[in-house]
């Protein structure tokens, strides 16, 4: 049997192949709205039962707040020449001063979903060679904006996973 290569968005004559790779994260927060619609916010902030696990509105509170983080990484990309990125404190410490569980769930998926329209349509307008440009994380390896755009996705399905079971 022969193997279909896997295509890489960015390597192509147009921009839009590299937009098939944005439009895969467009959809999750309306994915998450649509899962949490039914659920109360009292239910957003039960505990799980295993004490290093987090609610759903700490789980929420995270991906809006890497959100931020994922659109800062990507704006230092495309406006500096091989920028140190952004490496924050501790999920706990994250966690911890912003309040998670005294958020509010309407305002948490509010804000992500402006946050991600926001990067989406500054990676829409991308060129193809933008999409090559470097940063990186503490001195270590170069990342590129497109694999910073691969973190981005892996992030949310990783923590999709871990919010299901809540539900």
């Amino acid at each position: 049997m022969e193997r279909t290569p896997i295509h890489d968005p960015c390597e192509s004559n147009g921009v839009d192949d590299a937009l098939a790779l944005v439009a895969v994260p467009t959809q999750d927060p309306i994915i998450l709205e649509t899962l949490l619609r039914p659920i109360t916010p009292e239910h957003t902030r039960r505990s799980p039962a295993d004490p290093n696990e987090w609610s759903i509105i700490e789980i929420l509170c995270h991906l809006r707040d890497y959100e931020h983080i994922f659109s800062q990484r990507s704006t230092l990309i495309l406006q500096e020449e091989e920028p140190r990125l952004l490496v924050p404190e501790s999920n706990d410490v994250l966690a911890t001063l912003g309040q998670y569980k005294q958020q509010e769930l309407r305002s948490v998926l509010t804000s992500l979903h402006t946050t991600r329209q926001t990067f989406i349509q500054i990676l829409s307008a991308l060129r193809k060679e933008q999409w090559m440009r470097t940063g990186s994380y503490n001195d270590s390896f170069p990342v590129t904006l497109k694999e910073v755009v691969l973190q981005v996705i892996m992030h949310d399905i990783d923590h999709m996973e871990q919010l299901t079971p809540l539900l």
